[in-house]
């Protein structure tokens, strides 16, 4: 749709971010690998720490997500330290024995 008076652009952004990212990407390297002082060796491990960092990042939070999931399927155990008397009531021996 065009307004009138205005050519009607279409971009394709999708395309353009690749282009982005990969240009991002050449440029992290070339600083590398201008620098006379730093080594192919360094800038091999420092990838791998980067790519370490995202793996680590992303473990963390499956982790808290999964231990909230379990709390939100009810499964964790019943604090009987706030309350000694709950814990007098709270015994599988008594409970009916349709459950």
């Amino acid at each position: 749709m065009t307004i009138e008076g205005r050519p009607e652009i279409q971009h394709d952004w999708k395309k353009e971010f690749e282009r982005q990212r990969k240009d991002r990407l050449q440029d992290a390297i070339d600083e590398y690998l201008q620098d006379h002082e730093v080594s192919p060796r360094r800038a091999y491990e420092e990838i791998l720490s980067c790519v370490q960092d995202v793996m680590d990042y992303h473990r963390k939070n499956l982790d808290r997500t999964t231990a909230l999931k379990c709390l939100l399927m009810g499964h964790r155990e019943i604090d009987f330290m706030g309350d000694p008397e709950l814990a007098s009531k709270w015994q599988y021996e008594k409970l009916p024995e349709r459950f």
